[in-house]
């Protein structure tokens, strides 16, 4: 199985530049959080589950851990589902940089670009 480790493209991340998608702030993504009554978060963590893919969200505020755990109780429609598979940027939101560089460039399957 796949996991992902910063399902939500991890919102604070102080590499962030200002023209980054802010995903928890999409128009659509919002749309579809009123819809179901949850927040954007709640909606990525679902597109993720629906996919079989295994998520695993940061937070250290304790109403967001019930929050992010709250994703079982409605699904997600197929063209919802294809609407967030649309997202696919084609690359990494989430890329560590150390001293100016990635932080895993010294990784032998760096950049990490595996078809699945």
């Amino acid at each position: 199985p796949l996991t992902a480790y910063s399902p939500l493209g991890s919102p604070d991340r102080p590499w962030a530049k200002p023209d980054d998608p802010k995903l928890l702030e999409d128009p659509k993504l919002v749309a579809m959080a009123d819809k179901y009554k949850k927040s954007p978060a709640q909606i990525i963590l679902r597109w993720q589950v629906q996919r079989g893919v295994i998520a695993i969200p940061k937070s250290v505020t304790p109403s967001r851990i019930v929050e992010n755990s709250s994703v079982f109780d409605f699904t997600l429609t197929e063209d919802e589902m294809k609407e967030i598979d649309g997202y696919d940027c084609n690359g990494r939101v989430v890329m560590p940089m150390l001293d100016g560089k990635p932080r895993d460039a010294g990784h032998p399957h760096y950049p990490f670009n595996i078809e699945f």
